[in-house]
Order: C-alpha cells, then sequence, then structure tokens
C-alpha cells in the first residue's frame, strides 16, 4: 500500500504457524500487529493485547473496523491453546471482543484491570478464569510470574462529557514477564511515569511508540529507553492501521531510534517475526 503523509506501515506478515505453540527450550516472541504479542516462554504461552480477528463485511479489515496496511500474521480462530491472555485496558484495539470470544476456547486465563474484568464477566467467561489485574501483585503462569505494572493512560480527559465516567488509574496497566530466559516489559499505553524509569533488569522492552500525548510516544520512548538500556526493545503501536487522522497509530519507529544512546538495541520486527529471547 502507497505510505500516506504521516503514515509508515510494517513491513509485510510473516504467517505464524503452529510451531509457535509447541513446547519450547528457549524463549520467542512474535508481533501480532499494532499492540499485541505472542509469547512462548518454554511452552508457557501468553498474549498481550491480541486484536486478531477480521471484519467479515469488509476486506482487509480488522475487527476494530480500521483497515489493515498489512495482513495478520494470524487469526485467532487459529490460536490451539494459550494458557494466559493478558490486557492491558478496555480500548478496543487492545480488548477486542471478537477475538477474546475465539480464544476463550483455549482454556486460558485472562487478565486485565477492572474494566477488562467487568466486561469479560458479562461476556460469559467464567469467573475462575478470570484475574483482575492490579499494580504489583505477581500471579504464576506456568514458567512465567507476571506482574502488572502502573500505566497512565487517561484519553477520556480530552472530553469527559462524551466519554462519560471518568479514568481511574487502575482502569490500565502494563505487565512484566519474569521467566526463565529473561525479563520481558510491556508498559501498556501510557505516559512516562516515575514508576516506570525505576524499572530494573529488563532484557527485552515492548516500548508504545505512537505518537500521541497519552502514549510514550518518540520523546517519552527514547528517554524511557535510555533510562532503563535494555539490550532489546521493540517498538509497538504503529504501522498496523490505515487511520492517518488518529496519531496513536502513526509514528516512524526510525524517530524514536536516532534518539536511542544504544541504536543497535533496537529491533523494528514485522508482524509474525519470531524474537528469540
Amino acid at each position: 500500500m502507497a505510505r500516506r503523509p504521516g503514515q509508515v506501515s510494517a513491513s509485510p506478515s510473516q504467517p505464524i504457524g503452529q510451531d509457535a505453540f509447541k513446547p519450547s527450550k528457549g524463549t520467542s516472541l512474535w508481533w501480532l500487529t499494532n499492540a499485541g504479542f505472542l509469547i512462548n516462554a518454554r511452552g508457557t504461552l501468553a498474549m498481550i493485547d491480541p486484536v486478531i480477528s477480521l471484519d467479515p463485511s469488509a476486506p482487509q479489515t480488522s475487527e476494530t473496523g480500521m483497515r489493515l496496511l498489512v495482513a495478520l500474521p494470524l487469526e485467532a480462530a487459529e490460536v490451539p491453546r494459550l494458557d494466559v491472555v493478558l490486557y492491558t485496558h478496555a480500548d478496543d484495539d487492545h480488548f477486542a471482543r471478537a477475538t477474546a470470544k475465539a480464544l476463550f476456547g483455549t482454556d486460558a486465563l485472562f487478565v486485565g484491570p477492572p474494566p477488562v474484568a467487568k466486561d469479560l464477566a458479562e461476556m460469559g467467561l467464567a469467573a475462575e478464569r478470570i484475574y483482575t489485574a492490579s499494580a504489583g501483585e505477581a500471579i504464576e503462569v506456568g514458567k512465567v510470574s507476571i506482574t502488572p505494572t502502573p500505566a497512565d493512560h487517561p484519553w477520556q480527559l480530552r472530553d469527559p462529557e462524551q466519554f462519560g465516567e471518568p479514568w481511574k488509574p487502575g482502569d490500565c496497566c502494563g505487565y512484566l514477564l519474569d521467566g526463565p530466559d529473561g525479563r520481558i516489559w510491556c508498559p501498556g499505553d501510557t505516559r512516562l511515569m516515575d514508576d516506570h524509569v525505576q524499572m530494573q533488569g529488563i532484557d527485552v522492552l515492548l516500548l508504545d511508540v505512537g505518537r500521541n500525548e497519552y502514549h510514550l510516544g518518540v520523546e517519552g520512548g527514547a528517554r524511557l529507553a535510555n533510562i532503563l538500556d535494555p539490550p532489546h526493545i521493540i517498538p509497538y503501536h504503529w504501522g498496523t492501521y490505515d487511520a492517518p487522522e488518529h496519531d496513536a497509530y502513526n509514528c516512524d519507529p526510525e524517530d524514536v531510534r536516532e534518539r536511542l544512546y544504544n541504536p543497535d538495541a533496537f529491533r523494528v520486527l514485522a508482524p509474525g517475526e519470531e524474537f528469540v529471547v
């Protein structure tokens, strides 16, 4: 697809095959587009913010209603098993109902902050399969310890009258995953917080680069990466949707790379490309 002003498309998608869901001797991750990731940590399978179902009424269109710049590397109906699905917040480009319903069949535990937990229950998911995320309260899933981390993403403040119930700090989060091969951190959609720059020992930083005042963006993302200095940095929230009017979906990751003290740590993935931790 031709590039529009302000838009950068990700590289062509690489299909994620069934081997990604098999037992593994190491840890790998795959970018699912936008803010979604699949992680296989020695056989423990986690997804973060998967939006991997299509709108059946429109070609190459996500269930969010936005046209895709790239193909999905995997669709929810193709997922054979998962141990846990992690949602950072309830926005539909992170918590997508059709995808969630399809993944109910994997018997995974579903984790999310209170608005997500409420919606999952209303969708009919059994209470024992829902865990309400709270910053600092870790859970163990297979070989991985998962700790929700604070996030600050109050975009509803732009128009409180339109969006009704006010945003609360616990309505969104990030996730720190401690596994046998390293520490992976996804901050979620967030502005930069003091808690973030105090994180330690991060091996893989999944970095929100959406160019928006309620996201880390270019400057905030680069600042966080430079302070934490992780060996691996993978950008997300870019290159997925044909939405030039929405700055949160539009960033050129190279704008972040050029601000890094260690640009060699920055790895721009194609959707579905495997990254070995």
